[in-house]
This record gives structure tokens, sequence and C-alpha cells, in this order.
């Protein structure tokens, strides 16, 4: 049994986490009352809510079962590397409403239909939401990047890693989305799915440049904080054009990453790999320009 977690560690991961989740919702539809919404019955919305804990203590177990509490403090060590790059920041901030306003820029060009821009009295659901949002950041890089992406890297390409765990982590939401709830209501499945693929392959690269966790924690916690700010969700404008144009705005920069950085790493240094992750800390200013010249791009590192 520990041979095989040990040599499967992320598949493991993906297994226990996808049987629990479909599981639990799975028993929140039976019990839920036909034609009650899961959040307005409150015991099928307190069970729901179990869903949350399911990846961040899978990974806090198996982490513990191979490598003890050695492996417990680097799972979460990324989060103590602030020291990078100002533009890593900006792009952490900024990076979910820059795509969001083009999507909705698209469209108002397309179709003449402009919703606005920002959702009125965002800021009453935003701030209640505000403790959950930064939990499901936490919990999100740390199960499915830090251990998942890391350890995959040490098998797979960084693109390839970027790939399957889009992928798990988009069919860890998918239930939610069968019974809309969790999830932002009327979204697409294959368009949802996509932008689960996207953001794999966008954290992978933001983590393998900077090897800073709470980069990715901003990152995340901007991610589900813009779609109470900006008017595109189909819930609040009545129209799915917005999410759709959102996403192949988001999708097409995803796309980019891997022509511009390469799938062998998504990034201009060696990628982030569990065994070696702390070896490589987060890049100063100065290393930072040195990656990102256009000589490094062909220049092997040495480290």
């Amino acid at each position: 049994m520990r041979a095989f977690v040990a040599r499967n560690p992320v598949f493991t991961f993906i297994a226990i986490t996808w049987i629990l989740q479909w599981g639990l919702v799975g028993v929140v539809k039976v019990i839920t009352p036909p034609g009650v919404h899961v959040s307005e019955d409150a015991t099928a919305h307190g069970l729901f809510r179990l869903r949350l804990l399911g990846p961040l203590l899978v990974c806090l177990v198996l982490t513990w079962y191979l490598e003890g509490g050695k492996g417990v403090v680097k799972l979460f060590a990324a989060y103590t590397r602030w020291k990078v790059p100002a533009r890593w920041y900006l792009l952490a901030f900024t990076w979910k409403f820059i795509n969001a306003y083009l999507a909705i820029g698209a469209v108002f060009l397309i179709y003449g239909v402009f919703p606005g821009f920002y959702v009125d009295r965002f800021w009453e659901g935003w701030a209640v939401n505000l403790p959950a949002i930064i939990y499901i950041a936490l919990m999100e890089e740390t199960s499915w990047m830090k251990f998942g992406v890391t350890r995959l890297q040490m098998r797979y390409n960084a693109l390839t890693s970027a790939l399957i765990i889009g992928f798990s982590w988009g069919m860890w939401y998918l239930p939610m989305l069968i019974i809309d709830e969790g999830v932002p209501p009327g979204y697409p499945v294959p368009v949802f799915m996509g932008c689960m693929l996207g953001l794999g392959i966008m954290l992978t690269w933001a983590y393998n440049m900077t090897r800073s966790g709470l980069v990715l924690l901003v990152m995340q916690i901007i991610s589900n904080t813009a779609f109470f700010v900006t008017p595109v969700l189909p819930a609040v404008t009545g129209d799915q054009h917005f999410i759709v144009a959102y996403s192949w705005v988001f999708m097409s920069f995803c796309a980019l990453l891997p022509l511009l950085y390469g799938a062998r790493d998504l990034a201009r240094r060696p990628r982030a790999r569990w065994d070696t992750d702390t070896v490589f800390p987060a890049p100063t200013e100065e290393a930072d320009r040195e990656l990102t010249s256009p000589l490094a791009v062909d220049t092997p590192l040495r480290r």
C-alpha cells in the first residue's frame, strides 16, 4: 500500500478527492427535497459545505503518511516566499479584471451590449464571502498546485502536469456545476472545463517562474473576487456572451504561455519539482531580469 502511494501520490490524491466529492454531492442531491435548491435546505447545505475540507485534508494526510512533519512544513513553505519582483504582484492583483474587461469590450464591439463597469453593490456579497474566498484559495493552491503540480513535474513536463491538474480540478468541480451550487451560476460546462485547463497552465507558469505560493494565493483570491465585481456572469447580465468571451480571452492568454516559455518548464528556469523545490528560491529582481532576458531562453541555467 505504502509503495503504491509513494509511486503514485497524485493519482491517489485525485482518486480519493473525486470519490469524496462526487459521493458527498451525490448524497446532497438525494436528500435535497424536489424543487428545492440546495441553499434553501439547511441539512443539505450544511453537508455540502464539507466539500471544502476534502482536497486539503487528503493532501495533508498523504504528505504526512509519506514524509511526516517535514513534508507538511514543505507543503506550506512556498507561502513564505514573498520577495519576488513587483510585477508579479501587479499581475496577481489585476489578471482577472484585465481578462474580464477585455471580454466586456469585445462583446460591446461585436453586439453593442454593455453591462456596466461593475456589479451594483458588489461589496455586500463579496464581504460576506471573503473568509470562504481566502480559505478556498489556500486549500486549492496547497492541494492542487503545491502537492499536485510539483509532484507531477517530477515525472512529466510542466505543460502535461498543468493539464492533468487542470482537468482533475475541473472534474472535482463538475458535480457542483450539475447541482448548480458552489460555482458561478449559468457557467456552461465546456467553457468552465476549458477555463480550468487554462487555470492549471497559468498557475503552473506563475509558480515555476516565482516559486512563490503567496503570489498564487493572491491570484486565486482575485480570481474568485473578480466575478463579484465585474458583470460577466449570466446570473448578472442575463447573457452568456460575456462569460463565453471572458473564457476565450483567458484561454487564448493561457495558450500563449507554452509557446512563449516552452512546454518542458513553462518558465525560463527549471520547473518546480517536489523533490528540489526548496533548492530554487524565489527570484530576486536581478535574477529575474536575467531569467527574462532573450539570452536566458536558450542558455541553460547553472545552479
